[in-house]
Order: C-alpha cells, then structure tokens, then sequence
C-alpha cells in the first residue's frame, strides 16, 4: 500500500512518514478471489486486516440464515476487537470482488506498539476512536430497530 491510501486510514492518520515507513514493514499483502471467506465467525482469527483494495461483506449468523452488518471498502480494517481482546470472530468476512489485503498478525502487531510505545500509543488511539464511532453507530441501529418493533406491536 502506498503512503496516501495508509495515510487516509483513520488510525494511522497522525503517524508521521518515519512512523509509517516503519509500520509498513509490518504488512503483508494477501490477494484474494471473489467470494472468498477470510475470517469465519465462531472461529478464533490470528491477524489484523487493512483493505488495500476491493470490498468484503460482514454477515453474522441469526437463527439459520446470515445477516449482512456492513460492506467495508478501501481503507477499511477488521480484526481490531481481537488485537484488544483475544476471543472467537463475531462476524464471518467474505470478499465480494477480487480483494488485496494488508495482513498483520496479532502477535506482530502487538510486539510493535509494546517496543514503539509512542507509535503504538497513536495507533491505540486511533482504532478506540473509530471502534467507539462503530459501537455509537451500532448502538443507534439497535435502539432504531427496537423502537420499530415496538410500534408495530401496538
């Protein structure tokens, strides 16, 4: 990935050019096929993902069938709720056209903001601001949908 398209990546937004040259060693680029799972819900992921180019579809499962939550572009990332808090995916990740991937792996990433703990600190930063922007947004979704069903209730 180029410095512009990392650069518009909003956790990555205040790193200077020394600070992203040195995160981009990190990367690895993954090119992936149309309709090709890349994280299963349920599943434990290993990595953190950039979306260098392309698009994926985020589907939950509900009852037997799975929900689509968000298609997510260039400069989008996934995997963030993993690098903070180990546990099992909550959301499978499909790619909808051919896709390139920026790859980090948790352990990776997680050994480069301990020994670049002002990079890392920026970074932390960065990610708890957009998944607080994601838990507000969805929140808002869910407090929408539950007023609709209320009204149609009565």
């Amino acid at each position: 990935m180029d410095y512009d398209s990392l650069r518009a990546i909003s956790f990555l937004s205040e790193l200077t050019d020394d600070e992203l040259a040195e995160f981009t060693k990190l990367l690895t680029v993954r090119e992936c096929r149309p309709g090709e799972r890349i994280l299963e819900e349920g599943i434990a992921p290993t990595a953190f993902y950039i979306i260098a180019d392309g698009v994926v579809h985020v589907r939950r499962r509900a009852n037997t069938r799975e929900m689509l939550l968000a298609r997510l572009g260039a400069g989008a990332f996934f995997g963030e709720i993993n690098l903070f808090d180990p546990g099992l995916a909550t959301a499978s990740i499909y790619t909808m056209k051919a896709t390139r991937l920026a790859i980090i792996p948790y352990e990776t990433f997680r050994d480069y903001m301990a020994t670049h703990t002002a990079v890392g600190y920026k970074i932390a930063s960065g990610l708890m601001a957009e998944m607080s922007r994601r838990l507000r947004a969805t929140s808002a979704r869910l407090v929408h949908s539950v007023f609709w069903s209320d009204k149609a209730g009565t």
